[in-house]
């Protein structure tokens, strides 16, 4: 890949992920569209008051991931309605289908199909029904259309397009014939090859399409022909030059106004000739202006060489240019072009970069990871060659992941001295896992590796660091700190170490932010809300205890989603190696660290580099395989009857084995055959075990809090009741009573607890009425007939009947065996 020249490693941008804030017509609250739909939303549209649509279009992207929809309804006058429909998010966190467009820049329908036929020429069509029609009458096309009618052709996005050979079949009327020259227009600024238009004849009916019969006496060989003699179009405005075009496009930046580029640098020339020309920088070369697929971000792409001969590119956003331009000069500087120092030549330089112009366009991305079928890195662009440029614009430096040593070294000197050990074995396929979790729809979650002072917990952070080349950051961080983190390892990976740095409310949010891939939402000077920052990643953290320990320091209590988004792990793989199952021949598991620490300083990122390379050869069959591998580890590791929290957590450590399994086919991993699928079964049983079953964790939670408060205070805060059990105290209030306890037929204790207290005290922070159920169903609660009431009226001692909640012996693991 880096044998490529730059321009070979770009593709285009399709569109996958589009996210633009609108507010509601009918209501002030803001939905915001996410694409691709997530996989558990409804596939069913919600009810309309037109009734239920009669036609369904389905838009999804290259890889087949649903997109949005467009439905038809057939109207009691005899009319239509075509609707389009979008899942979105509430400002409040609630998702639902909304009947409203796609964000624009919109997809074309049947991307899929484009994508997935790349040798087929396109023919493009009004109207999704008039696209379904084509794709049978004419096989040997594909078959597409841009959503929201004739007069939206410019809000959809057209550069799937680009290298293609496109013909556009218009309806046959105004409408039609302007949709037409809309399209070709567009195609070719979108790199078309060739665009042609058909020619309906004039004695064909008026507004008519493919979707409606031929007329008479027309046959399908009819149709055909016309396709095949549809005109070529010469548009009269210059295409965008594609990417290997773009060298050339520049040269016609070089001279703008009063500047000149020439050996030495940029000069500008004063319209007075008597004053001097002056010196305003480097050489430099402009390669492309830049923007984003919503034509906003407008920028450019520069390159230069430094004093050493090294080459430099950079997308420099205009808008660093909006004030002083300090920032922008101090980055070009820091890459090593020269810049005069007087401000009158860097007030030239800003006004050079504001005006240069060129033909050749880039499409600008603001983060790293997947868009489309493309991976960008902060070095390069991963994926098929092809189409317009796709580069990398941020305001900020993104550090590029180190690449020190080779493939092979990195094998001997780390991975096979990790063989065997389960906790390593993982941190390196989890490693590999992030840029896995757009393929397969899954969403961010990490692993926290716990234990006390010296157990080798931050080895496993090293050995996965080696993978990526990428820093291991601290625990303590600020919100913004922490979202600026998050979202710079975007598909990818993000190393914590020492929980214990940070209180256990900032952990508790941490923990919470990183797993649900979205920063807090901000307001702007003018009060309109900022889009908030975004991420898809895989996350490894250490600490000397869990999150739910690190909470109860600060008084809180964990909760069930923490467990699903943060995996915890005890570093201590329980066979007398602290971290390590097996030494692989060290002296000892001293001996191994050191060895691992050493090795993971001088061996990065060579792994990631052919591991991107590979994965972004054919995403589609990519995503099947991953999946399948995904089944099979579940079928074989997940108990039957989980809760749904421990499927989630099971579907994580399959999507961890399917990375690794993926890695170890393509050569990258040196291990048996496995080892991978048994590092992680030996991993997901250690949380099993530490979370103590496979059912949900309120239960657990809940009735472990329910003995916990009476192993406290059962001798202290029930009162004695009924003296024929021998208790000459009955009745006799206790301190702060909750309740009454009393011998049942056995002689064993089972306790009387007021409602209040039951809710206020016993279940403190909990779901008091789900506590109770969960006793009822585990035996641990007596009710009366009615099933559905969970407290029963007993007769108290100076109280009179009474409701409590009665607990039996069996609360405190006494069974029937005893």
């Amino acid at each position: 890949m880096d044998d490529l020249p730059y321009g070979a490693r770009f593709r285009p941008l399709t569109t996958t992920e589009r996210v633009v804030v609108r507010p509601s017509a009918k209501t002030d609250e803001v939905w915001t569209p996410i694409l691709p739909v997530p996989n558990d939303a409804p596939r069913d549209p919600p009810r309309h008051r037109h009734g239920k649509p009669s036609k369904r279009w389905v838009y999804r992207d290259a890889v087949g991931t649903l997109l949005g929809m467009v439905c038809r309804f057939d109207l009691t006058d005899g009319g239509k309605a075509i609707l389009p429909l979008t899942f979105c998010r509430s400002a409040s966190g609630k998702q639902e289908w909304r009947w409203r467009g796609m964000p624009t820049p919109r997809p074309l329908y049947r991307l899929d199909a484009l994508a997935r036929h790349a040798d087929l020429p396109v023919l493009v069509t009004e109207g999704e029904k008039a696209a379904d029609a084509a794709a049978s009458l004419f096989p040997d096309v594909v078959a597409i259309t841009s959503p929201n009618g004739a007069k939206s052709a410019d809000k959809a996005d057209w550069f799937a397009l680009a290298g293609r050979d496109v013909t556009i079949w218009p309806d046959h009327d105004e409408e039609g014939r302007a949709y037409a020259d809309a399209v070709a227009r567009l195609a070719l600024a979108a790199g078309a090859a060739r665009v042609a238009v058909v020619e309906v004849p004039n004695d064909f009916p008026p507004k008519w399409d493919l979707a409606d019969a031929p007329p008479v006496g027309t046959t399908a060989d009819d149709l055909t022909r016309l396709l095949r003699e549809a005109k070529p179009v010469v548009h009269s405005a210059a295409a965008p030059a594609k990417a290997k075009d773009a060298t050339k496009a520049k040269d016609a930046t070089k001279d703008i106004s009063s500047f000149r580029m020439k050996k030495d640098g940029l000069w500008w020339t004063p319209d007075d000739p008597e004053k001097p020309s002056l010196k305003v920088a480097g050489p430099l070369e402009v390669l492309a202006e830049t923007r984003d697929g919503c034509g906003e971000s407008w920028g450019a792409l520069i390159r230069w060489r430094d004093n050493d001969g090294r080459e430099h590119q950079w997308a420099i956003p205009r808008a660093m240019l909006a004030g002083d331009a300090t920032e922008m000069r101090a980055r070009l500087m820091s890459g090593g072009l020269y810049i005069a120092p007087s401000q009158s030549a860097r007030n030239r330089l800003t006004e050079y970069l504001l005006s240069v112009k060129t033909d050749a366009r880039a499409r600008c991305v603001d983060i790293l990871g997947w868009h489309g079928m493309a991976y960008v890195s902060p070095s390069c662009i991963y994926g098929d060659a092809g189409g317009e440029l796709l580069t990398l614009q941020t305001q900020g430096t993104i550090s590029d992941f180190d690449n020190e040593g080779s493939l092979e070294d990195w094998k001997r000197e780390i991975a096979i001295p990790a063989s065997g050990n389960s906790r390593l074995v993982l941190a390196i396929c989890a490693a590999l896992a992030g840029p896995m979790i757009h393929l397969v729809g899954e969403d961010s979650f990490g692993f926290h590796f716990f234990g006390g002072s010296s157990s080798g917990k931050t080895t496993a952070l090293r050995v996965a660091s080696s993978v990526w080349g990428c820093p291991i950051n601290t625990w303590r961080l600020t919100d913004n700190g922490g979202e600026g983190l998050a979202r710079a390892a975007n598909d990818g990976l993000l190393l914590l170490d020492e929980l214990s740095q940070v209180d256990g409310r900032a952990a508790d949010a941490m923990a919470y932010m990183l797993g649900n891939g979205q920063g807090k939402g901000r307001m702007r000077k003018d009060a309109t809300m900022k889009a908030a920052a975004s991420w898809r990643l895989v996350f490894l953290s250490t600490g000397e205890m869990g999150l739910s320990e690190k909470m109860a320091e600060a008084g809180k209590k964990g909760k069930a989603g923490q467990s699903v988004r943060m995996i915890e792990i005890p570093a201590d793989a329980g066979r007398g190696f602290k971290l390590f199952d097996v030494l692989n021949g060290f002296a000892g598991g001293d001996a191994l660290s050191r060895h691992l620490r050493a090795a993971c300083e001088q061996q990065r990122g060579a792994i990631m580099r052919r591991f991107l390379d590979f994965i972004t050869k054919d995403p589609p069959r990519l995503a099947d395989a991953l999946k399948e591998t995904m089944r099979k580890w579940l079928e074989a590791h997940l108990p039957d009857g989980a809760d749904g929290q421990v499927s989630r957590v099971a579907s994580r450590f399959a999507l961890v084995t399917a990375s690794g399994c993926l890695a170890r086919s393509a050569g990258l991993l040196p291990w048996p055959e496995g080892e991978v699928e048994n590092a992680a079964a030996v991993c997901f049983q250690a949380w099993l075990d530490r979370r103590g079953g496979i059912g949900a964790q309120e239960t657990e939670v809940g009735i472990a809090q329910v003995r916990a408060f009476i192993e406290a205070h059962g001798a202290s805060r029930f009162t004695l009741t009924y003296e024929d059990c021998g208790q000459p105290e009955a009745g006799k209030d206790s301190s702060n009573c909750v309740g009454f306890r009393r011998k049942d037929e056995r002689k064993r204790w089972e306790y009387l607890v007021f409602p209040l207290a039951w809710k206020n005290e016993v279940c403190k922070g909990l779901d008091a009425v789900e506590v109770a159920r969960a006793c009822r169903d585990a035996g641990f609660l007596r009710t009366g007939n009615d099933r559905k009431r969970l407290t029963k009226k007993e007769r108290l001692p100076g109280v009179g009947p009474a409701w409590v909640y009665l607990l039996t012996s069996a609360v405190m693991g006494a069974d029937d065996g005893d």
